[in-house]
């Protein structure tokens, strides 16, 4: 039994911590210089490598190491020997990445928490119920993110060409856990890896960050109460021996990138290299499965010790789930949202659909330039989704939403909503910021008879489409009105020489054709016309264009991209003119990466929502859930602001109609939507919101001006006006 220690505590603490620092490098064969190294790898019968990783002896992974430097030896025709050092012989995880990078050691297994400062974004496994299974987890490594991943490695000195793994990761404990509150005032250890120790901060217990190979004896000193851990690390490393309860959790997910020496394999010859790479390839499934395998003898010895063995419920999981969530947010920018996205992307379009699922896709720019409207679409629907799902859902079913990305690219669109259509239970798809991509869509969208949701895209032909019946509803600005609206705001500004600077696409062939016609009912023309393309890097011949033509003001149809290169090139070039732009402007970090650009070029967009200046209590609740599931300071500082309104409406609609029909049949629920009386949204009042003659539901007095704060935050003019006013 564990003796209680914790009067001895504070003792304990300071000496082991003292111990850590001071003794970190004793018992370790000393690393090569890189002449020593340089000097072993070639031999005159061959070649020469040390193959350094952490783990014990018996572990899985030491057996396929082994079984890799037998299967190289063997290829090679003996000409290539792979010795192996396991159990931290030539130094702690760190140390081993550090003598790679230096040339000094040829393969290392780090996990890939260890690399995490080196690479941010493969804490990716580490984020808690992420995932559900080790096939989720090996559809994602072993695919295009996981492959993007590894190649992330090669400008550290490292190449990375495999997940190899521990398995999943459960908790130990001096007490039986089976709920976030069990772990209140432990301390924990922890790998040193900040979303790891905020992990067990959110669990209201004390990270303590100590060495893999000082845990044993940091749990017997009672130093820690609990820690985290593979079933294959807690028996080999008998950690268990010192732990009451092994609580089975599946919380996340314990992988080893397998990693050559950039430096080592610059110096083999090419078919050497080959051999190398495919083999530590070829041999991931079985090291894999060993360590599969060998999970039932591992509980075997544990409960044989005596150590109680706590397996957690699905609903035990999903409360630690719902404590953890926060963490994906939090780290979703140090991990990266494009990598974050392409993993959602796999697992949901590889997670079977349950009978009592209902779903919604999203087919969005999740990954490019765009990628914050896709991301404000899809925190919207995720709170509608929430909303309603913990309030029993529809007709007894939960929404559940699926998201593809395109990146604003057609084909790849046209290509999600084919495999949206085969998607069981699916009943609409939301789409995006890019007026092209949905324009591109609307054929396969009609054909599959898809209900098609549009919180952005603003082309007045997306809902005027000449399909009947119409599967298209729209919440957002249409061109029909938005162009009105932009010239009459420059002449009530007193402008009289109006520049259109267009987008050369379907979107920006809507809006000129709009604004044309408004300009013209005033018996007006605009004094330029200038066009450019999807990507286009330099615009300073149109630029200098307006200027020659004495224009007194810009209405700008841009998305973010070639947005800011617009703002850019006029203070470069001194072309100081007001600008009112389009809300396509919005749908990138327009605000935070021009704030000293916007310092000098005046520029307001069109808005239909902001969060701001809404004294509704739904608002105050969407603000109140917003912060606190995806981590933000303030309301200010809450993206794309109509994305999310529009999105959250549009899912709440969707949601009645489906009530209203009392099925999925999404002819039916279509119908549906064009015969709700009233909506009490966020955005507004929908009274109604849809007809069988109109799909729109925003009109020109939904619209008005914002701005850009010092901070890069979207706010209304009517407010900052007011604010500059009180000062």
């Amino acid at each position: 039994m564990r003796i209680d220690t914790y009067k001895f505590r504070p003792l304990a603490i300071f000496i082991f911590i003292f111990l850590l620092y001071s003794c970190s490098s004793e018992n370790k064969v000393s690393p090569p210089s890189s002449e020593d190294a340089e000097a072993n790898l070639e031999n005159k019968s061959g070649f020469y490598l040390k193959f350094g990783h952490a783990m014990p002896v018996q572990s899985a992974q030491h057996v396929a190491a082994l079984k890799f430097s037998e299967m190289v030896k063997s290829k090679t025709h003996g000409k290539v020997q792979v010795e192996v050092f396991p159990n931290q012989e030539l130094g702690t995880d760190q140390e081993m990445v550090e003598m790679a990078r230096a040339g000094q050691l040829d393969i290392i297994l780090p996990p890939t928490a260890k690399l995490s400062t080196l690479i941010p974004a493969l804490q990716l496994a580490d984020l808690p119920y992420f995932f559900e299974t080790r096939e989720e987890v090996y559809s994602v490594l072993d695919g295009k993110p996981g492959k993007q991943l590894l190649n992330l490695l090669n400008p550290h000195g490292l190449i990375g060409v495999a997940f190899w793994e521990s398995g999943f990761k459960h908790f130990s404990a001096n007490r039986k856990i089976r709920s976030p509150e069990d772990f209140k005032g432990l301390n924990v250890r922890a790998m040193k890896s900040e979303l790891i120790m905020d992990q067990f901060r959110l669990l209201n217990s004390n990270p303590i960050p100590i060495d893999f190979h000082k845990l044993k004896q940091a749990l017997k000193d009672g130093v820690v109460d609990a820690q985290e851990n593979s079933l294959a690390s807690i028996a080999n490393m008998n950690f268990y021996e010192h732990q009451s309860h092994v609580i089975l959790s599946n919380h996340s997910y314990l992988g080893q990138a397998f990693c050559f020496s950039i430096i080592t394999l610059n110096k083999l010859p090419e078919n050497i290299r080959d051999i190398l790479i495919s083999s530590a390839i070829e041999l991931t499934s079985f090291e894999r499965q060993e360590a599969l395998n060998r999970e039932n003898q591992y509980l075997k010895t544990i409960e044989s010790s005596g150590t109680q063995i706590v397996t957690l419920t699905s609903l035990e999981k999903d409360k630690f789930k719902s404590r953890l969530e926060p963490l994906i947010e939090k780290y979703r920018q140090t991990i990266g949202t494009n990598f974050l996205e392409m993993a959602n992307q796999v697992l949901g379009m590889n997670r079977g659909v349950g009978d009592n699922e209902i779903i919604i896709g999203l087919d969005a720019d999740l990954t490019a330039g765009s990628s914050r409207a896709g991301l404000a679409i899809k925190r919207g629907m995720e709170l509608a989704v929430r909303e309603i799902n913990q309030n029993g859902g529809v007709l007894g079913k939960s929404l559940r939403i699926i998201s593809r990305d395109h990146s604003g690219i057609s084909a790849r669109g046209i290509d999600n909503i084919n495999k949206f259509s085969k998607v069981k239970n699916l009943v609409a798809v939301m789409s995006g910021l890019h007026s092209p991509v949905a324009l591109s869509e609307l054929e396969t969208i009609h054909k599959e008879k898809i209900i098609y949701l549009d919180p952005w895209a603003a082309a007045t032909p997306i809902v005027d489409n000449g399909f009947e019946p119409n599967f298209v509803f729209r919440v957002s600005v249409r061109d029909e009105h938005a162009g009105p609206f932009l010239v009459r705001q420059a002449l009530n500004a007193g402008k009289k020489n109006i520049a259109l600077l267009l987008e050369n696409t379907g979107w920006g062939r809507s809006n000129h054709k709009a604004m044309s016609s408004a300009l013209n009912m005033k018996k007006k023309e605009p004094k330029i016309v200038e066009w450019f393309n999807w990507s286009e890097q330099d615009l300073t011949p149109q630029l200098k264009r307006i200027r020659a033509a004495k224009a007194d003001i810009i209405l700008l149809v841009a998305n973010a991209p070639e947005g800011k290169i617009i703002i850019k090139t006029m203070v470069k070039e001194g072309i100081i003119l007001p600008i009112i732009s389009h809300l396509g402007i919005t749908g990138g970090n327009f605000g935070e990466e021009l704030k000293e650009e916007l310092n000098q070029i005046p520029l307001k967009f069109l808005q239909t929502y902001s969060f701001l200046n809404s004294k509704s209590h739904k608002n105050k609740e969407i603000i109140k859930q917003y912060l606190n599931l995806y981590q933000i300071s303030n309301k200010r500082k809450i993206i794309a602001p109509v994305g999310t309104a529009h999105a959250y409406d549009l899912v709440h609609l969707l949601a009645k109609a489906i009530k209203i029909s009392g099925g999925i049949d999404r002819s039916v629920v279509r119908n549906a939507l064009e015969n709700i009386k009233s909506h009490n949204g966020l955005v507004k009042n929908y009274r109604p919101p849809f007809t069988p003659v109109r799909h729109d539901a925003l009109k020109s007095d939904d619209f008005f001006l914002a701005k850009y704060d010092r901070e890069g935050n979207i706010v209304p003019v009517s407010l900052a006006l007011q604010t500059l006013e009180n000062k």
